[in-house]
């Protein structure tokens, strides 16, 4: 039975009553069916290119961005299911992707040229990679990202991505910026730009949607996440004994069953990556977070840790239970991080449920 394409199938989310009828949306949606057309009907003739031209011709790829919580994962995810196996496919977290990155890196140390390397072993089982919350803010990744984008021209991986700032200001006021332009200009040439935004947030649920989210941090907070914890777990299974997360000791308040109770201080205070965000949310379903304060211009590396953790809980759709100095959209007192805290409550809104 032939599955359906992106077109047919956000119809049919409508008519089910899954999702509102977006005119925004339809238009993002279009180009995915574009795109899905150009990449499952030349599978025969790409495999002959491959052995006869040194050049595989790439559909332009897709760089969606706008406000958060307007369905751009969604409808990515959606593209993504559409497309059949043998296409060759791959979807990962941006953070997840860059980590994996660098690890090949490591492995061809004294390779002349290791990003051509990586690409070309890529190019033999993908033929379009996504990549959601594409957002640059290492300087280490801006390096590369203008190699490795000219890597997958050359070597026939089309790009999907989704982002909350246009290409133009990617890693605007970083580091050594200048070296990232080539990257931004390749996304311009090489990507069907779509800005996806309006009035609805998608995520916003009702006020009594996040009981989860206790504050603020007092006894009677404290207590609620307690009775939770217990509520969820077999109590003869609970330990406070530490973890062991990429040959570093992570202290546990409590675990049991799939879940994990950890200061903020742990996981956000203290010098952690998304390598380590990634490891936890393999091994449990429910995190429990506390003493998270109010986050201040003071504090830019903890709020930065503390949106890559619940970037990498959302991605891996694991439960948030915590206790917050004040409501988790009050919790960012600061202004250099202002746009990427809508995200983290857009984000936090589904994850309290």
């Amino acid at each position: 039975m032939k599955s359906l394409g992106p077109l047919a199938t956000y119809q049919a989310e409508i008519d089910k009553g899954v999702i509102w009828e977006d005119a925004l949306q339809a238009r993002v949606v279009d180009a995915f069916e574009r795109l899905h057309q150009s990449l499952i009907k030349p599978v025969k003739q790409t495999f002959f290119k491959q052995w006869f031209s040194s050049q595989p011709e790439t559909p332009k790829g897709i760089y969606i961005y706008g406000s958060v919580g307007r369905g751009k994962t969604h409808l990515m995810d959606l593209f993504y299911d559409c497309l059949p196996e043998q296409v060759g496919k791959q979807r990962q977290h941006y953070h997840e992707f860059m980590l994996w990155l660098h690890q090949q890196l490591r492995q061809y140390d004294n390779h002349a040229n290791p990003l051509d390397k990586i690409c070309q072993q890529m190019a033999a089982q993908v033929q379009v990679l996504c990549l959601d919350e594409f957002l640059v803010n290492d300087i280490a990744d801006a390096m590369l990202l203008a190699g490795l984008l000219a890597a997958f021209s050359e070597y026939g991986i089309a790009l999907v991505t989704t982002s909350n700032v246009k290409p133009d200001d990617l890693y605007r006021g970083g580091l050594q910026r200048a070296k990232f332009l080539p990257a931004i200009a390749w996304i311009n040439e090489h990507m069907n730009v779509l800005h996806l935004d309006g009035a609805q947030d998608y995520r916003i649920q009702e006020d009594g949607a996040h009981e989860h989210w206790y504050f603020p941090v007092c006894e009677s907070s404290l207590y609620h996440l307690q009775d939770h914890f217990i509520h969820h777990v077999a109590t003869q299974q609970i330990s406070n004994k530490p973890w062991h997360i990429n040959d570093r000791e992570l202290p546990v308040i409590k675990s049991a069953d799939k879940k994990l109770w950890c200061h903020f201080d742990v996981l956000c205070k203290a010098a952690r990556s998304a390598h380590d965000y990634i490891e936890i949310a393999k091994r449990i379903d429910t995190l429990y977070l506390e003493g998270i304060p109010q986050l201040t211009i003071y504090d830019n590396d903890q709020s930065r840790r503390f949106i890559t953790l619940i970037d990498v809980m959302y991605e891996n759709n694991i439960k948030i239970i915590a206790q917050a100095e004040s409501h988790y959209q009050m919790i960012y007192q600061g202004d250099k991080l202002t746009f990427e805290f809508k995200r983290c409550a857009s984000r936090l809104s589904e994850l309290l449920i």
